[in-house]
């Protein structure tokens, strides 16, 4: 895929690691951007290296370590990478919507409760990327998608570890790089609140707080960015307190993105039945987002068409959905859980629905099948609402959580729900024998349901795993009267009551779920 050390374009059909390529995305200086499917059908966005040079194979494999590293709920998590490939790759979440940048052009502004809702997505996008000791260096409209579930921040091309000294920088934008930035001085977390706060100025004002909008010849526009020659004017007073202290002049005198987030939640808590941006926004921002993702589900569609006629269709999966932002006061309420009555295996377990992928409806229910990872199930031993706490406790942080033990915290794909682990072994499993989605009959059922049944080897270790739940005598309430179905080392599937010992080896999961929920979750626990 290379000549005279530039990577030809990727035909459709080859791949990147276990990732066909569909289609490609974009094409810049330094790279191209494909969109990918994963065996299990996971719709990713693989991220390639067009030259070869040594310096460039270097700084490419840098940013994928430096992307790696980032956790969060408003950012493109990195699914897989190899940077040391013929043609390094990095395979990313792919988010199906426009960008600020595009909805600002061809929708107009935002008013203020829209803009503090959408701040606050950012804010906590940058507490994730400066907690893993980063600073993106880049933050600025384009570099923002807007799905209705909340904002995710992406492109850490330029993004630097900020405990590197440097004295000269790569410079993002320049109508939205802070004055260090653009005078050449070290970045800090400081700087990227100040593109955050630029970016929300044009997000309130259609354009970048410098006279004529940032535009002009470059070197007037780095003169204007490096002393701070701002032109605020238009911006609403109701967001002078959120944007123009993002812009002070002096890194000390800006607030830090928990502080920013707090002060958003303060003003969002006035609407706390408010939850994604189908609350928040106008309708032409959210007729322009459903515009775009249902064109995006069509192209992806017609790409793996092209690849393989006779493949069952997937839809492209929905980004995980925003947090719902409360006053910083309470605690995180306990995770939202269904009733469901496993016929099968005689038991009424509680189910909490933990995966949030849509896939279209089509064919039949699942059978046996390999994971595309070993599932481990295992013992719970606590629960939280939203991504897995991480870091040092912070008794000042909101929202006031504990952190959760490293190597035993596991977020749900939806990133609504985290369990941690007990220290006890429970069981792997590498081959189910029947894996199944169907949707219940039973009078009072409501929606899909997901069963599995594990093969005759592993039905006593099950079963010993279950009786020593049950023989707690736990409250179904109790986070320990649960297991979890898990991969990796984050990805947590699903979690459920055990009322009583299984020793058939059968246990439905999940209920309540709707059709593609159902159907992804099968998927991912080995349905073919």
């Amino acid at each position: 895929m290379q000549s005279d050390g530039v990577a030809d374009a990727v035909r459709p059909g080859l791949r990147f690691g276990a990732f066909t390529v569909l289609d490609e995305l974009a094409s810049g200086g330094m790279g191209r951007i494909y969109l990918a499917r994963s065996p299990g059908g996971r719709t990713v966005a693989v991220k390639t290296l067009i030259t070869d040079s040594k310096d460039d194979r270097r700084r490419f494999a840098r940013e994928v370590v430096l992307a790696q590293r980032v956790q969060g709920v408003f950012t493109a998590s990195v699914v897989a990478a190899d940077a040391a490939a013929a043609v390094p790759w990095m395979a990313t979440e792919y988010v199906p919507a426009p960008s600020l940048r595009d909805l600002v052009d061809s929708c107009g502004t935002l008013d203020a409760s829209a803009l503090h809702w959408v701040a606050a997505g950012m804010a906590e996008a940058l507490v994730s990327i400066h907690a893993a000791g980063l600073v993106h260096r880049d933050v600025k409209p384009s570099n923002v998608l807007l799905p209705v579930e909340g904002p995710r921040v992406i492109d850490f091309g330029i993004s630097q570890a900020h405990d590197v000294t440097r004295t000269q920088t790569a410079l993002g934008t320049v109508a939205y790089a802070s004055p260090e930035q653009a005078r050449g001085e070290e970045t800090t977390p400081a700087s990227d609140v100040y593109s955050l706060g630029a970016t929300l100025f044009c997000l309130a004002v259609g354009r970048a707080p410098y006279r004529d909008g940032g535009a002009g010849p470059a070197m007037e526009q780095l003169v204007r960015a490096a002393t701070g020659d701002l032109d605020v004017s238009g911006l609403p007073a109701e967001l002078e307190g959120l944007v123009l202290p993002c812009l002070a002049l002096d890194p000390a005198n800006r607030p830090a993105p928990a502080e920013i987030l707090a002060y958003c939640a303060d003003r969002l808590g006035e609407r706390p039945d408010a939850r994604g941006g189908e609350d928040w926004l106008s309708g032409a921002w959210i007729e322009a987002i459903e515009r775009y993702r249902e064109g995006r589900v069509r192209a992806v569609e017609a790409a793996r068409r092209r690849i393989d006629p006779d493949a069952a269709t997937a839809a492209v999966p929905a980004p995980g959905r925003t947090s719902r932002l409360r006053s910083p006061s309470p605690a995180a309420p306990r995770t939202r859980l269904w009733w469901a009555t496993g016929a099968a295996a005689a038991v009424v377990a509680l189910a909490v629905v933990l995966v949030v992928r849509p896939w279209e409806a089509g064919a039949g229910n699942a059978t046996a099948g390999v994971p595309d990872e070993p599932v481990r199930i295992l013992e719970v031993e606590d629960e939280f609402e939203g991504v897995c706490p991480t870091g040092s406790p912070d008794p000042g942080a909101w929202p006031p959580q504990s952190s959760a033990p490293p190597g035993r915290a596991f977020t749900s794909d939806d990133r609504q729900s985290c369990v941690v682990v007990s220290t006890a072994p429970g069981m792997t499993v590498n081959r189910f024998k029947e894996v199944a989605a169907y949707e219940e009959k039973a009078p009072g059922a409501e929606g899909w349901a997901v069963r599995v049944a594990l093969k005759d080897s592993d039905r006593a270790t099950f079963a010993e795993l279950t009786g020593e739940i049950v023989g707690r005598g736990l409250q179904p309430d109790d986070p320990k009267s649960r297991l979890a179905f898990v991969q990796g080392d984050k990805r947590l599937l699903a979690s459920f009551v055990i009322a009583s010992k299984l020793p058939n080896g059968t246990a439905i999961i999940a209920t309540g779920l709707g059709e593609n929920e159902a159907r992804f979750l099968a998927e991912a626990l080995g349905a073919p």
